[in-house]
């Protein structure tokens, strides 16, 4: 433990325990000082963690409930024009494709654009915390 240094620094735990009324740090015993700061690492890596599980299960959701969420390239070949087809060049292809449809990678964010990406909300942040008994509600203002 004497060679570990967590990821908080010294002096950011020193600041916090003086902060709680704890002596200053030479008074303050240094393995104490580190054990306090890798029981907080833990704990937020433990809220992160709970976090990331509530964006995975509402992205898993809202492609679910979506209806042209899962299907990927299959919308674009069965809402091909009649008269395309599956040789053409992939210049005439893009050009014949029904633009109602989000592709990825061609702009305005939506569903198509953020795949693969996590998203940290605070309705995910909010729900972690809420395990631990931390309530975090927005104010009035921002509804």
């Amino acid at each position: 433990m004497d060679e570990y240094a967590p990821i908080i620094p010294d002096a950011v735990t020193s600041y916090y325990l003086t902060l709680a009324g704890l002596p200053p740090p030479p008074a303050t015993p240094l393995p104490l000082a580190r054990l306090l700061a890798l029981a907080t690492q833990k704990f937020i890596a433990d809220i992160a963690a709970d976090a990331y599980q509530y964006s995975r299960i509402r992205s898993s959701n809202t492609t679910s409930n979506n209806p042209m969420g899962g299907l990927g390239g299959a919308v674009a070949a069965t809402l091909a024009p009649p008269g395309a087809t599956a040789g053409q060049d992939k210049g005439a292809a893009g050009k014949q494709s029904n633009l109602g449809v989000q592709r990825p990678g061609f702009g305005g964010g939506g569903q198509g654009g953020g795949q693969g990406r996590t998203v940290l909300t605070m309705e995910d942040l909010g729900m972690a915390v809420g395990e631990y008994g931390v309530n975090v509600k927005r104010g009035e203002f921002y509804r």
